[in-house]
């Protein structure tokens, strides 16, 4: 057998153009292989993860207050042992026996180990002595390969070995492996190198897509002519864009896939260990649940999804509902209700009290059990599935465990993976990671990620540490040397191709891309110039071609040898969708019910309306869970509403302030749990704050002004009558209105509580006459009254601290521009109106017909210039649309490009 042996081939190709018997191409890892085969000294592979456990037992062994890496240890145990490992498997790789020289054997300083080296020789003496065991792993095996060379009679089956480079450019270690091949009768050379000097062009575009554009096109010419069976595709970055393209053209994908950490399957485990601490993370609750491949089935999902975007916390009467329904459904029971309210809510860990891994274990009973289900009918969720026994293996035998070192075992079992969108697909070309692995000759060769090309690099060691360990031996090598060997090799490989195509971007994902510097070394040497003078940038920029000169005025398309004729496109722009939608008139396009919200955005933006109420589009539940203001809003209200009830039970008007901190700490994981998250704490003091002044302001306020709560969260329904060219349509208005009172009059008082940044909005609007949710509120509460009375009313500004009212009972008296009587007529009038136009068929989104209004005013110079403006003159209330809490502006054209 002939093996040719190269540093960097472990993934290079065995053959492409010449393939053979009896012959293979490997690197470091494939060789040590092939020999444990020949000398049966074969053995199963080890997880690192498996070794870190293992390598952290020697630490903790070892442990002293006094231990140089104790602090380390006691931060983070995980990390430390991981980086420790790293080091000790680097010195073992290239023939460390765990010995450090003797105390006498040079000058006191320079010779005294580190305590790095004295902790790993400390680590090697504690396998031995104290019976902790640690796996092997490749840098194990070249130690036990070469003490194998030397005693084995078996034979080893190799001919020849063919040295990629030079022999004295491998590090000392793998030169005794082959001085020990060569003992062994194994005929050793080194490959000539190779003569040719190829042309380089390089590829400088802008994007990815539009080197990619060029490089698929590049192929494609190849393709006709069979140019393409000797050519080189070297894939340094994913291949996505670039699939997109040589798909268009009919060629086949490269389907090299981005690793990403961020894959369905691979965001089960480390989701899943997530919400098991306490308190409850309710967005990653989200997030789990939504996953294609989550456990937890569909049904019971939006169950929870509901009662989260309800409220965002896992206690409380909306968790509460929803474990009920789940209990009640046929199709779930009571087993799974009971399972997922115990892990999501009532048997959350507390990281204060250092639960075990046995604790662990036991939380994650239900979801080894149900992932295991899953992965027996899906082969995808078989290697998550025993990602969790790994884990959940290293976590076990654990006395304490930390969310932070729970992070650490589950990053070193889950990794990110290379997972392609769509796979690789039989090429005519050869596919290689690095130009290096190039070995045999070919014409032409496309670099597609020449920037992020690299190769594998050394451990960067202090200088008296491979100092010491040369004493015993052992010789490191440094990453200077390991660099070097990539890019002589690299240029060696350049020297089998004919031409070479470097593709370049300037900018990938909105961030500069750096250049690569091994351009400078491969147009140094193979870049000629007929002006011998001209400096290494001016011939850099004579082979550089940018997208827009590669094609002449005749339409035709040239890079590196490779041509193809251009058809001019025509012209495509976009079509700006029409904000008015005729689709035919229809009687069901009549609300059932209308409640304030929805009558303001009918009244505001029909179009919306009608994509909502009838077209039944809206927010998944996932990405409707309340938070910031909202969440804070709701949270103030549900104060308020649990403290009216208190003090209505004891007839009294104001809460004490321990009243108002204990139904915070009540509340909190109900209605805002993010808030209890580490690294909240400040947030959440202010908010607490801000909530209880917020809390005591409204009760205070309510008592001198004389007026008696009865109600918060007060419902109401009431019967609209609308007058339209169809009929009169009766509508049921309903809600629910905030705090409900009495005045010392024994009028109906009511109040609207807000939580805004700014007070400035409401107050306007209470004082150009359309506070309609007060009005509205007022006309409901009052039986058979056609418009509302004038009885006080107010917005309660929460995070003020204020009310804003155009009465005087509260405060400072805002005038207005009209009662309550004709705002409602007004209100009532225009909804009459959009109504029509909706039963016509008609719905209509009022932004960009304002803008167009205004524009078409603006020009001629007319009035009225804008549709508030008609609004008024015609008697209906002008409400502006709400587009700032749209998710339909693509649909209606305000969001998009269609210049």
């Amino acid at each position: 057998m002939i093996v040719e042996f190269g540093w960097f081939l472990d993934r290079a190709p065995w053959a492409y153009s010449a393939p053979g018997l009896n012959r293979v191409r490997v690197g470091r890892k494939n060789l040590i292989g092939l020999l444990q085969t020949r000398l049966g000294l074969t053995r199963p592979d080890f997880p690192n993860a498996e070794r870190v456990s293992q390598y952290l037992a020697r630490l903790e062994h070892l442990d002293r207050p006094d231990a140089w890496f104790h602090g380390s240890l006691e931060a983070d145990p995980w990390s430390t042992a991981q980086e420790l490992l790293a080091a000790r498997d680097d010195a073992v790789a290239n023939g460390w026996d765990g010995t450090l020289p003797e105390p006498g054997s040079g000058p006191a300083h320079d010779a005294a180990p580190s305590p790095l080296l004295r902790t790993l020789a400390a680590g090697e003496r504690a396998g031995m002595q104290a019976g902790l065991a640690l796996s092997p792993s490749l840098a194990d095996d070249v130690p036990e390969l070469l003490a194998e060379l030397e005693t084995s009679p078996l034979p080893l089956g190799i001919d020849e070995l063919v040295l990629q480079h030079p022999e004295a450019a491998f590090p000392a270690v793998w030169r005794r492996v082959i001085g020990a091949l060569r003992d062994r009768g194994v005929h050793v050379i080194e490959a000539p190198e190779p003569a040719g000097a190829p042309e380089i062009t390089v590829l400088a575009a802008e994007t990815e897509w539009e080197a990619a554009e060029h490089a698929a096109r590049w192929l494609a010419a190849g393709d006709a002519g069979g140019a393409n069976s000797r050519t080189a595709v070297v894939c340094s970055v994913p291949t996505p864009v670039l699939d997109q393209y040589l798909t268009a053209h009919g060629l086949p994908r490269l389907g090299l896939g981005a690793r990403s950490a961020w894959r369905a399957q691979d965001q089960l485990i480390p989701l899943f260990f997530e919400l098991v601490w306490a308190p409850a993370n309710v967005h990653l609750l989200a997030e789990f649940l939504t996953l294609p491949d989550s456990p937890v089935k569909h049904r019971a999902a939006r169950h929870l999804l509901r009662a989260l975007s309800s409220a965002p916390g896992t206690r409380g009467p909306a968790w509460e509902r929803a474990i009920q329904e789940i209990r009640d459904d046929d199709t779930l029971g009571p087993d799974l209700a009971a399972d997922l309210d115990r892990l999501f809510s009532t048997g959350l860990l507390a990281e204060e009290r250092r639960p075990s891994g046995a604790q662990l274990v036991e939380a994650a009973h239900w979801f080894t059990a149900a992932l295991n289900a899953r992965a027996a009918s899906s082969e995808r969720l078989q290697p998550t599935s025993a990602q969790l026994k790994r884990v959940l293996a290293l976590v076990a035998p654990l006395r304490h465990v930390s969310r932070r070192d729970l992070r650490r075992i589950i990053g070193s079992v889950v990794g990110p993976s290379t997972e392609p969108i769509l796979p690789a697909e039989a090429a005519p070309w050869l596919r290689l990671n690095h130009l290096v692995e190039l070995g045999e000759q070919v014409e032409d060769a496309l670099w597609w990620g020449f920037q992020s090309a690299s190769t594998p690099t050394a451990r960067r060691w202090d200088a008296h540490d491979a100092a010491v360990l040369a004493q015993t031996g052992v010789e490191l090598p440094t990453p200077q040397d390991l660099t070097a060997l990539a890019v002589r090799e690299t240029l060696a490989a350049a020297g089998r191709c004919r031409r070479i195509v470097l593709v370049q971007i300037a900018q990938r994902n909105g961030e500069r891309v750096d250049e690569n510097p091994l351009l400078e070394s491969l147009v140094e040497r193979y870049g000629a110039s007929p002006d011998a003078s001209a400096s290494l940038g001016d011939r850099i920029a004579a082979v550089t071609s940018a997208p827009s000169c590669l094609t002449d005025q005749d339409g035709v398309w040239r890079l590196a040898g490779r041509t193809a004729r251009l058809e001019r496109a025509a012209a495509q722009r976009p079509a700006v969708p029409n904000p008015v939608q005729e689709v035919g008139a229809n009687a069901a396009m009549a609300p059932e019910s209308l409640s304030f919200t929805q009558l303001e955005v009918l009244l505001g933006c029909s179009m919306r309306w009608a994509l909502e109420r009838k077209g039944r589009l809206r927010v998944p539940d996932a990405a409707d869970i309340p938070e910031g203001a909202r969440m804070i809003g709701s949270l103030a209200h549900m104060v308020v509403e649990v403290l009216h009830g208190r003090l209505r039970a004891e007839h009294r008007a104001v809460p004490e302030d321990h009243e108002v901190a204990g139904v915070l700490e009540q509340l909190l994981p109900e209605m805002a749990s993010e808030l209890l998250l580490p690294g909240q704490k400040a947030r959440r003091l202010t908010v607490v704050a801000a909530i209880a002044e917020a809390a005591h302001g409204f009760f205070r306020g309510l008592e001198r002004a004389g007026v008696v709560l009865q109600d918060v969260e007060k419902p109401f329904v009431k019967e609209l009558q609308l007058v339209t060219e169809s009929g009169v349509l009766a509508i049921p208005v309903q809600g629910a209105a905030d705090a409900v009172g009495v005045d010392t009059e024994g009028r109906t008082v009511v109040v609207d509580l807000k939580w805004y940044s700014g007070a400035k909005f409401l107050r306007q609007r209470i004082q150009d006459g359309r506070a309609l949710q007060l009005a509205l509120y007022q006309w409901a509460l009052h039986d058979g009254a056609e418009a509302p009375p004038d009885d006080p009313t107010a917005y309660y500004l929460l995070k003020q601290h204020a009310f804003a009212s155009a009465h005087e009972h509260f405060g400072a008296r805002i005038p207005r521009a009209e009662g309550p009587d004709q705002l409602w007529r007004r209100a009532v009038r225009s909804a009459e109106t959009t109504l029509e136009q909706v039963l016509a068929g008609r719905v209509t989104a009022t932004k960009p017909v304002e803008d167009a209004f205004a524009a078409a005013a603006e020009a001629a110079g007319g009035s009225p210039g804008t549709i508030e403006e008609v609004e008024t003159l015609e008697g209906r209330l002008y409400v502006e649309p709400g587009c700032r809490f749209c998710q339909f502006g693509a649909l209606c054209g305000l969001k998009g490009d269609y210049s």
